[in-house]
Formats: structure tokens, C-alpha cells, sequence
């Protein structure tokens, strides 16, 4: 018969407070282990009853006797299993716990398991919190965690994500700067260049919010400078035209110009959100022209 994980709970911390004096000193020195197991146990046992937030305390509780007794890493992943349980229902209290497991990780130099689990942060606060500019954070420094640990391709997939969410959240250059990195990374790779005219759309319509024609039109060149092949894809006549729809402040061209592209190539939810921001700026300058 499995134990009450509740009286396991209050075993353990009976078991944590110990003797005193001199009994302890002969006969306490693995309680905070014997403790460690306890609230180990409680947890499993809640998570079996699917009462997941009283695992997760437990799990804490767990972690807490093994910063005890200097097992760092068993901690460390014990706080992992406390952001499992609380990550369905607490998502601010996941990030806490996996934040404080994220740190032991970097003390000990395990850079790529800690890019790991702030590449999960940052879904949950992207996903669960509401929180773009605290998931794009999160998302550049595990990007520079995985290059420094020579984890390009993982660094390349965390630098998209905070390129896309940088572009939503107006700060283009930082967009640009990425979508750029990641594409010069990509270009000669024959696994990844066909992604490549992607990345530089994307990186162009960041262009154009940033409302600098000569700019933009010198990153078109600069584009095709990279990929050879790219100014002759759909992609590259797009941005051309678009382009020549800002500059004329044609409001109705551009929108056609989409709306062509979008018959053959259909358009995700973040191309159409930066188009539909292009678009009223440019029927702004056309208010301000009547």
C-alpha cells in the first residue's frame, strides 16, 4: 500500500529538524538525506493522487534538503520535476522554480542544459504569461548560452525566436540583426539554405518599419549579395514591390501586392501582423498628404 504522500510530508520535516546536541552530532548527519528521500516520495505520491501543486512544494521541499548537503546537481534536477508539476497550472511559479535550476546549472558550467530549460521559460511566458519581451529575453541569452557551447544550429533556432518576437514588439533593429546572423549562418548549409529567403523577407519587412528607404533598398541589395539565387524567388519581387508601394504611398498597390503573394505562398500570422503595420503607416502618410 503506497504511503500518504501527507504523512510523508510531515515525516520529512520531522526527520529535517533532527536532534540536537550531542545526539545529532553522532547520529544526525545524514537526516537532511533521509529528509531529501521523504519529500521525495511525498511528491511522487502526489503526483500519482494528480495533485500536482502539492507535488511541486514537495519537490522544493526535496531540493532544499539536497542544497543541504551540497548535492547541487540532484537539486538542480529535482527543481526541474517541481517545474513539471506546477507547469499546466502555475506558470509563474514554474519559471520561478526552473530559474532557480537554471542558475545551479551555469554555477556548474552545464551551459547547454541551462539554454535548454530557458528556451522553456521562454515558451511559457511567451505562451502561458503573455509576456513577448520576457520571452525574447529569454530566448537571446539561451541563443548566446548555446553558441557559446558551439550549438550553432540551437543557438540559430533561439535567435529566430527572438527575432520574431523582437519584430512584434517594435525593437526591428534587434530583429534585423538576427534574422541577418541567422541567415549568413544558413546560406551554405545545404540543410538549411532553403529556409534562407524566408529569413530575408522577414528581415526586409523589418526594413521597411524601420521607415528608411535608402536603408531598406541597400539591404535589398545586400540580400541578394548573399544568396545568389535569392532575387529570383517570389520572396525577393515581394519585398521589391512593396517596397516601390511605400514609396509611391500606395496603400491599395501594397495591399494587392499581399494579397497575389498570399494566393500562392499563404501568409502566417506574423507576416500578416508586420504587413498590417506596414500598411497603416502607409495610409497614415497618405492622411497626411490630403
Amino acid at each position: 500500500m503506497t504511503a500518504d504522500p501527507e504523512q510523508l510530508m510531515k515525516a520529512a520535516a520531522k526527520k529535517a529538524k533532527g536532534g540536537s546536541g550531542f545526539s545529532a552530532f553522532f547520529g544526525g548527519g545524514n537526516k537532511y538525506d533521509e529528509a531529501g528521500e521523504l519529500y521525495m516520495d511525498a511528491a511522487n505520491g502526489f503526483r500519482l493522487q494528480k495533485d500536482l501543486r502539492s507535488a511541486g512544494i514537495a519537490f522544493e521541499k526535496a531540493a532544499e534538503m539536497q542544497l543541504k548537503t551540497d548535492e547541487k546537481d540532484d537539486a538542480a534536477n529535482t527543481l526541474v520535476e517541481a517545474y513539471k508539476a506546477y507547469r499546466r497550472d502555475e506558470p509563474a511559479e514554474a519559471i520561478r522554480v526552473l530559474s532557480m535550476a537554471i542558475e545551479l546549472f551555469t554555477r556548474r558550467g552545464n551551459f547547454r542544459r541551462a539554454a535548454n530549460y530557458k528556451m522553456d521559460i521562454g515558451t511559457v511566458l511567451e505562451q502561458d504569461l503573455s509576456d513577448p519581451k520576457g520571452a525574447l529575453a529569454a530566448y537571446e541569452e539561451a541563443g548566446e548560452w548555446f553558441m557559446n557551447d558551439q550549438a550553432e544550429a540551437l543557438a540559430n533556432k533561439a535567435f529566430l525566436k527572438t527575432a520574431d518576437l523582437a519584430a512584434l514588439c517594435d525593437e526591428y533593429q534587434t530583429a534585423i540583426n538576427r534574422y541577418e546572423q541567422v541567415a549568413k549562418a544558413s546560406v551554405n548549409n545545404n540543410l538549411l539554405k532553403w529556409s534562407v529567403k524566408e529569413y530575408l523577407l522577414k528581415c526586409g519587412l523589418c526594413y521597411m518599419l524601420m521607415g528608411d528607404d535608402v536603408a531598406t533598398r541597400r539591404a535589398f541589395d545586400s540580400f541578394t549579395a548573399l544568396d545568389l539565387t535569392f532575387q529570383s524567388t517570389r520572396e525577393y519581387q515581394l519585398l521589391c514591390d512593396l517596397q516601390d508601394a511605400i514609396e509611391a504611398s500606395d496603400a491599395d498597390i501594397f495591399a494587392e501586392k499581399v494579397f497575389q503573394f498570399d494566393q500562392l505562398s499563404k501568409l502566417d500570422s506574423w507576416k500578416t501582423t508586420v504587413l498590417l503595420k506596414i500598411k497603416n503607416r502607409i495610409q497614415e502618410a497618405e492622411d497626411d498628404l490630403t
